[in-house]
């Protein structure tokens, strides 16, 4: 115990004289977290700037009007004439983000029992404003379709309470789970803070051995080890792993609160699976220092491993729906694992019998890592005592 003391305190030393040490430790969970969290401190889009453009000029299409206006998360900024070119709109004035389009003749249509379109023109390069705009009309078309019924089987005879069920013979009530308010601020922030902490993690540990090589200082780390190769993974890895689950509880224990993003009721009973993580990228980071004796390209192998994890892990697009060798791809990162266990074990407050396939993946990883690391360490012991 003594040697992988003197191992832990010797590296933690050797962190302090490294700049870019600081960096990854100090700077980015403390000031990129909370500036990430102020990104998306709004959690939702509030208000949606949209014009409307009225061939009609009825009564009834000024109602559609008033009924876009009403709409929550939309204001009518603009009302556009006839000669105004739909698709030159967007790039002149870069505040609307849709058009609403009534045709002409489009109140009478109505009248004279014929189906008549609503056009919403989108601005969808974000989809999230195509997404709200087309949710926003598609409501209130419904409720306006409504009373047009309504009032259709009213006229001829049938009693308000049975022309009610006769146009709406089904509700649809939907209950949102685990984010109900839609929040962008509780969906994302989770998601990017932890895949820095991966980040974070891998690139410390894949400069801990071949910096050794490069200052010439592995014979002195052999010898503080008594010539143990288990010692120096151990005590390397020890090291990464207590730097990673301090940057882990700043996380989830000051940042998220901070922030005001919920968590479930099982959070310390789920650092288990954070601690499992955290070592997993440790243990990776280290059998990379150990294949690459060149830092520059150990860095770049570990920054190419890394950085497509957030895309991969079906935190943005579903991986059932990507092309095959990319959801393979995104087994082999120990990100994707994490993520599935973080969103049932923390977001969904499940049980442990849940999480058992990630626990496994990343139990693999471990596995992986050290195997490779004792016979890369190996190799090179003998080398340098050849």
């Amino acid at each position: 115990m003594k040697d992988i003391k003197n191992i832990f305190v010797r590296e933690i030393l050797r962190l302090r004289s490294r700049s870019s040490a600081w960096i990854l430790i100090i700077f980015i969970p403390v000031f990129i977290f909370l500036y990430l969290g102020a990104i998306y401190e709004e959690g939702a889009v509030q208000l949606v700037k949209v014009g409307v453009l009225d061939h009609d000029k009825s009564p009834f299409s000024q109602q559609i009007i008033d009924n876009i206006q009403a709409s929550p998360k939309i204001e009518v900024t603009r009302l556009f004439s006839s000669e105004d070119k739909l698709e030159e709109i967007f790039i002149a004035d870069p505040e609307i983000k849709g058009v609403y389009y009534i045709p002409e003749n489009f109140s009478k249509n109505i009248m004279l029992g014929k189906q008549q379109k609503l056009i919403v023109y989108t601005n969808s390069s974000n989809i999230i404003y195509g997404n709200l705009l087309y949710k926003e009309a598609a409501t209130f078309i419904n409720t306006v379709s409504a009373k047009i019924t309504l009032s259709s089987l009213t006229l001829k005879g049938i009693p308000y309470e049975k022309a009610i069920k006769m146009v709406m013979p089904v509700k649809t009530q939907t209950r949102a789970l685990f984010n109900p308010h839609y929040n962008y601020l509780y969906y994302l922030v989770p998601g990017l803070t932890t895949v820095l902490l991966q980040m974070i993690v891998f690139f410390l540990a894949t400069r801990s051995i071949n910096s050794e090589f490069k200052s010439n200082s592995f014979q002195e780390l052999w010898e503080l080890s008594g010539s143990s190769i288990l010692k120096i993974i151990f005590a390397k890895l020890l090291t990464y792993t207590v730097i990673g689950m301090m940057i882990a509880m700043l996380i989830f224990a000051f940042v998220h609160p901070f922030l005001g993003i919920p968590t479930g009721t099982n959070t310390l009973s789920f650092m288990w699976v954070i601690l499992l993580f955290v070592i997993t990228n440790a243990a990776l980071g280290l059998m990379i220092s150990i294949l690459f004796k060149d830092q520059a390209i150990a860095m770049d192998v570990a920054f190419v491993y890394n950085s497509p994890a957030f895309v991969f892990s079906g935190f943005t697009f579903p991986i059932i729906a990507m092309p095959a060798f990319n959801s393979w791809y995104a087994d082999l990162i120990p990100y994707t694992h994490f993520l599935k266990a973080y969103i049932k074990g923390m977001e969904m407050s499940s049980s442990f019998s849940f999480l058992i396939p990630q626990v496994i993946a990343m139990l693999l990883f471990i596995l992986l890592a050290y195997i490779v690391s004792v016979f890369g360490l190996m190799f090179h012991v003998k080398k340098i005592q050849a």
